[in-house]
């Protein structure tokens, strides 16, 4: 969401670039749970799974913001200077 408002503001971004992060072991680094949605189908069964932990539970997502500028430009049209 940053990069996409640093590029509607400044038709730029800085220092948003992150390397992969995988979720999962970053969750058991500290000891807790990490699952991972790979697909739609899989949310159902990794909700239910992460609802029957009794410790926390990290659940990785993926999500494609390519299109996140296009969407804030068009919800917010007008609106950001």
């Amino acid at each position: 969401m940053v990069a996409a408002q640093e590029q509607i503001k400044h038709r730029r971004t800085s220092g948003v670039t992150l390397g992969p992060v995988d979720y999962v072991k970053y969750a058991e680094a500290f000891g807790a749970t990490g699952l991972q949605i790979h697909q739609g189908d899989d949310i159902a069964p990794t909700l239910h799974e992460a609802f029957g932990t009794p410790w926390p539970v990290l659940i990785g997502v993926n999500a494609d913001y390519s299109d996140s500028v296009k969407l804030f430009e068009s919800a917010h049209a007008g609106s950001i200077v």
